[in-house]
């Protein structure tokens, strides 16, 4: 594949701070590219300088001649007072004659009906969803994306990645979305400074990678413990001394001074904060139970006549569409807000730590160290005693920061503040509102792992699926209309979603069917008039009794799945036939017939 852009050996610094040294990146035609990395390795930085942006200390960034490049970045920048209509007519040429029509298409395939509508009213899904049909529409050779999925639940990223995989350019974009990675990348890079050029790049998707880099850093280890081998030898020879100034004692000296700088630069452990949740011990089996709870907001009911019980070592993943009432399930559970109905038992005393999304509790005129400390000195986690600077370290924070103030703190530090806080006292209830807005993937995986291991009960919102599916023992399901269930696992609340797709598309099917009849048979007796009021009624029932039957079936098919019925034959053979029977009688096909 032909190079549309290269950046050769570049260098570059921020505030004396070194990002990254002698980098070399090629972009392709035809590839989508994921750039991974710790936060603060210069990841956004790189795409900057690929977008012509942002111009690096040393080296150089060429491309094909005249490349058209668009370039989303990772704020939703827009003018004030701008409307949804105005903010493409600026990213469109005006000597483009199909400037109306691209528009007009852009905004229709991003889901945009009113333009009218300025974007300060927008949801930051929908200004999420603007940016990029404005950077979309550029229709450019290469597409630079940062964290495009910021702000957009799971169906927008899973639309998102459709979107993707149909543009015919080439695409580089910064994620820390593994299942977004895995979906839509051709190629990912990891600029890290333990690579021996500061990156590695390996062909297909993040579990390829992943392969990739566990061989890589194989190979790497062997060859360390190879070279400490020869550096003992070596340091052995120089403590006796050199017998005789040769040149080869000399050289030998160069050599082996060599090995051992060479020794002391390589590092192979990763750079993440350190996360371990303490429990209390509370043995209690029912932390927290929730007895048919209800809750509406505006008018609009959210869930209804909803039960779960939360137990130690369980965790309950929240899933639902943005607006849904996730997080308004969230704080009814933990009693920040009260049910319409039903009730919520808590054990005595059960303690519960709560992660933000909104980070109110984070005062932002704090400085660093007061966030982390309070007013302590030192502060005692897991039996152990740390003071301010100690602390700050295990999340990645330098002695220098700890007078910075919040508010001059990344997303992603922030995020690290709110860890570090939940972690200095022991719980038994870990309530967890997006926790991982802003973690880079390393953070990530630290937090998965402290949260597998955490004895208490979790409850867990989250639009990172992987996060969702790897620690979630039950999921709440939200589906709209006050609808709310239980699944098993995260994979059982996708079928289940898939399913229920399914289902409307089969409805909206149905009625355009019994539409088809109904005016042939209004036409077989040359005037729909003559139909009797009943037989008109009956004729408008029809989808809903459809739908109905569905269910039904679907009710048994249910009871087929469950373990207890496949391990009965006896029951199970029951059920085939009650299955069969029903959809005989109830099919669609079945009702329709039974009509004309």
């Amino acid at each position: 594949m032909a190079a549309l852009l290269v950046a050769q050996k570049i260098t570059k610094s921020i505030a004396g701070k070194p990002l990254f040294e002698d980098l070399t990146v090629t972009i392709a035609e035809n590839e989508r590219v994921a750039i991974l990395g710790a936060n603060g390795c210069g990841k956004s930085t790189l795409l900057r300088m690929l977008a012509v942006q942002d111009k690096p200390d040393e080296g150089s960034v060429t491309s094909r001649r005249d490349l058209r490049v668009a370039y989303v970045t990772q704020e939703d920048l827009f003018a004030e007072g701008a409307t949804i209509s105005s903010v493409m007519e600026e990213a469109l040429p005006r000597e483009d004659r199909e400037r109306a029509a691209k528009i007009s298409r852009y905004l229709g395939r991003f889901g945009f009906n009113d333009r009218s509508i300025e974007v300060s009213q927008l949801s930051g899904g929908w200004r999420k969803r603007l940016a990029l049909a404005r950077g979309v529409a550029q229709e450019a050779e290469l597409l630079l994306l940062d964290e495009p999925t910021n702000h957009l639940d799971i169906a927008g990223i899973e639309w998102l990645e459709e979107l993707i995989r149909d543009l015919p350019c080439s695409v580089v974009f910064v994620s820390h979305d593994r299942y977004f990675i895995e979906a839509i990348a051709t190629r990912v890079i990891e600029i890290d400074r333990r690579y021996p050029n500061g990156t590695i790049s390996n062909t297909g998707g993040y579990a390829d990678f992943l392969d990739y880099r566990e061989d890589f850093f194989a190979q790497l280890r062997k060859n360390k413990e190879t070279l400490n081998n020869k550096v003992r030898r070596e340091v052995a020879w120089l403590r006796q001394g050199a017998k005789a100034r040769t040149t080869k004692s000399k050289h030998r000296t160069a050599e082996a001074l060599s090995m051992i700088s060479e020794l002391k630069s390589m590092r192979l452990d990763s750079r993440a904060a350190t996360v371990e949740f303490a429990a209390s011990g509370k043995r209690s089996k029912e932390l927290l139970k929730a007895e048919h709870i209800s809750k509406s907001l505006g008018g609009n009911l959210l869930f209804n006549n909803f039960s779960v019980v939360l137990s130690p070592g369980t965790c309950l993943g929240v899933a639902g569409d943005n607006g849904s009432g996730k997080s308004t399930l969230l704080n009814v559970l933990i009693e920040n807000l009260k049910p319409d109905s039903g009730s919520i038992l808590r054990a005595n005393n059960t303690k519960i730590s709560f992660f933000d999304q909104a980070r109110k509790n984070l005062n932002p005129n704090l400085s660093l160290e007061e966030a982390l400390m309070g007013d302590a000195r030192s502060i005692v986690v897991n039996g152990r005693e740390y003071v301010s600077s100690a602390w700050a370290r295990k999340f990645l924070f330098s002695p220098e920061q700890l007078s910075v103030s919040i508010s001059r703190l990344s997303g992603g530090e922030q995020a690290r503040v709110l860890i570090a806080r939940m972690m200095r006292d022991p719980t038994d209830i870990l309530v967890l509102d997006e926790p991982t807005n802003d973690l880079d993937i390393p953070t990530l995986e630290v937090l998965e792992e402290s949260l597998e291991e955490f004895p208490g009960a979790i409850i867990l919102v989250t639009h990172d699926r992987f996060l969702l599916d790897r620690v979630s023992t039950t999921i709440a399901g939200l589906l709209g209309n006050g609808q709310i269930e239980l699944f098993a696992s995260y994979l059982q609340w996708e079928i289940a979603k898939e399913e229920r797709g399914e289902r409307l598309d089969k409805k909206a099917s149905a009625k355009k069917e019994s539409a088809k009849l109904s005016h042939s048979a209004a036409a077989s007796s040359n005037d729909y008039a003559k139909l009797t009021h009943a037989e008109r009624s009956e004729l408008t029932k029809i989808p809903d009794k459809i739908e109905r039957a569905e269910r039904q079936i679907s009710a048994i098919e249910d009871k087929m799945a469950d373990p207890l019925s496949a391990s009965n034959s006896e029951k199970l053979s029951q059920l085939c036939i009650e299955l069969a029977a029903a959809q005989k009688k109830y099919g669609p096909h079945a009702i329709l017939e039974a009509h004309y």
